[in-house]
């Protein structure tokens, strides 16, 4: 750190844990804060007064993959340093470069970035993973969407995604959908250059066409039937009488008829699917309301005209009229197509063209119906077809869960929360509750601890189930909240694809404990470690506590209040600290001392 007056002060870290002891106002959650910021939150230093006119710069210098890098920001966010460790510093970058190069420091291959990007649809970065790193005062003993930094939109809306890429079963067959889409989508999107070509060609044939007077329309498959007309024509061959047509106003009202049918029977078919839907709905809310009779009859005699109902209104639908209907309304569009070639064919019965024009009509149609092309419509509807049959799949098989992942994952937390047996009381009450667990619901992010209980029906007959268990104990909420951590982290580590830091920073974790149970946090992070080991996972523990009464061993401590510094930044003192340093206490937490 390095303040405004040209001094100088280091903090050392370790591999492990490293403790940092502090009194209130002492800075320990600016510190909290401040790592994340060395990490490229967009926090605005500025303005907060105990670093203004006090510190200049701050550099890092961190290990990752056997490569020592330094990274420094300053106060202006724009004004930032990355390099090599034994490099001297380069040329300053701005907020958006510094986060890219850290992004490509902590991404290990770009190609699991990309698959986990295709997977979500999310633009994820290694910022969108700081929130597994940050163990906060601020919602300390959440269970219920227990990551601290969710509290915040820009984390919250990204978790559900991450979520289902990592307890997904079918990642394999997602990344063949995904290819199989793209490709579709690269074919459409040939075939709508090629409609667009054949829509150019079909309306310029057909204009001209009217100008010839051969009453002939050009629908895409009749080429050489035009091609004959036209010789003829040329020949002198072409027979000019015509047949007995409908006059334009006949025209227009059978294609007004015709339309009228169309919008009656495509209303139909709406409310019939509409109610087809409402009916399902009921039948959804009956089944429920039968489970419920499962377990007491006592309303049968509300749920049973309910049933009726139902029954009533799903033999009212039939389905077959659907598939007449769609045929009606196909054939009656077919037919209001052909009535708008001849209304259109109509107008150019009443105009005189010369020789001249009629002479380059030829030439125009000739060149047009030389290019050959043929319409694309059936082929783009089956191929949208297909892709909206593979998007439903998709979201079929990317909300589907990995459960025996999700069990594991389920069964470690509740390893780590049982090995305080016999240090907390709070654990050991919890023990002796009949197949205490905590079951890990991904739908909210939940750590749900869960017991054995009898129930009873109506039979008086008892019947063990898992229930819900509901405890209000701070203390307890926090201590699962901390297994939640550690036990994503060892998943993320494991899998090694995610663009994670490998730390954890856990800021005045003891507050909701009394002397009795703090020490559990300790056994829960030494057991921890057992399974993911201190050379992958790096902890910051900031607390106002001795790190012995936490039962922490720590791999480095120090106290952030000693003879030379009043808190974390070493280049601060308060006003009042100035004249009564004795009254240090009454400073505000949030001044970072």
């Amino acid at each position: 750190m390095y303040g405004t007056d040209g001094n100088e002060f280091t903090y050392k870290f370790k591999s492990g844990i490293n403790y940092f002891k502090g009194k209130n106002s002492s800075g320990k959650t600016e510190f909290y804060s401040f790592i994340d910021f060395m990490f490229g939150s967009s926090e605005d230093i500025r303005k907060k007064p105990w670093f203004t006119d006090s510190l200049e710069k701050a550099t890092m210098i961190f290990e990752y993959n056997s490569i020592e890098y330094s990274i420094s920001r300053t106060r202006n966010p724009e004004l930032n340093y990355l390099n090599y460790s034994d490099e001297e510093e380069s040329t300053s970058i701005n907020f958006r470069e510094y986060k890219e190069k850290l992004n490509a420091i902590f991404v290990k291959d770009i190609n699991h970035l990309k698959e986990i990007r295709r997977f979500t649809e999310e633009e994820l970065t290694y910022r969108s993973f700081t929130m597994f790193n940050f163990l906060g005062e601020k919602r300390q003993g959440a269970i219920h969407d227990f990551f601290d930094k969710c509290s915040d939109v820009r984390y919250s809306i990204k978790l559900a995604p991450i979520l289902n890429f990592i307890f997904n079963k079918n990642l394999g067959r997602i990344h063949e959908l995904k290819e199989e889409l793209n490709n579709l989508l690269e074919e459409i999107r040939v075939l709508e250059d090629n409609f667009a070509k054949y829509e150019f060609i079909y309306n310029r044939v057909n204009s001209n066409l009217q100008k010839l007077g051969l009453n002939i329309w050009y629908n895409g498959k009749n080429a050489d039937e035009i091609k004959q007309k036209i010789d003829e024509m040329k020949a002198m061959h072409v027979n000019f009488i015509k047949k007995n047509e409908k006059n334009v106003a006949d025209l227009e009202v059978m294609y007004n008829n015709i339309s009228e049918q169309i919008k009656i029977y495509e209303n139909s078919i709406a409310d019939s699917r509409q109610f087809e839907k409402d009916n399902k709905n009921r039948i959804l809310l009956l089944t429920k309301l039968e489970g419920l009779l499962d377990e007491n009859n006592t309303f049968d005699y509300l749920v049973s005209p309910l049933k009726n109902l139902v029954t009533e209104l799903e033999s009212t639908i039939s389905f077959s009229k659907y598939v007449i209907s769609d045929n009606t309304v196909k054939e009656l569009k077919k037919q209001r197509e052909i009535l708008k070639a001849k209304i259109k064919s109509n107008d150019a019965r009443f105009k005189l063209f010369t020789l001249e024009e009629k002479s380059k009509a030829i030439v125009l149609i000739e060149d047009c119906l030389s290019t050959n092309i043929q319409s694309p419509t059936e082929e783009l509807k089956a191929k949208r077809k297909k892709i909206k049959e593979i998007k439903d799949e998709l979201k079929i098989l990317q909300n589907s869960d990995n459960s025996q992942k999700i069990k594991e994952l389920s069964q470690y937390i509740t390893k780590l929360y049982e090995s305080a047996k016999n240090i907390s009381s709070v654990v050991n009450d919890d023990l002796e509750r009949d197949g205490f667990k905590i079951q890990y619901l991904k739908k909210g992010n939940i750590l749900q601890p869960m017991v054995v209980e009898p129930i009873s029906d109506e039979n008086k007959t008892e019947e063990r189930k898992i229930v819900n268990y509901y405890i209000g104990s701070m203390a307890r909420h926090t201590l699962i909240q901390l297994c939640g951590y550690l036990g994503f982290f060892k998943i993320l580590l494991k899998e090694d694809i995610y663009p994670l830091i490998p730390i954890l920073v856990i800021d005045h974790i003891s507050k909701p404990f009394d002397q009795n149970n703090s020490k559990a946090i300790g056994k829960i992070i030494t057991t921890a470690y057992e399974s993911i080991g201190k050379d992958r996972l790096q902890l910051f523990i900031f607390d106002n506590e001795e790190y012995e009464n936490l039962a922490i061993n720590p791999d480095h401590s120090e106290n952030l209040v000693n003879e030379s510094k009043t808190g974390f930044n070493p280049f601060y003192v308060p006003p009042l600290a100035k004249t009564e340093f004795e009254n240090i206490n009454d400073v505000n937490d949030d001044w970072g001392l």
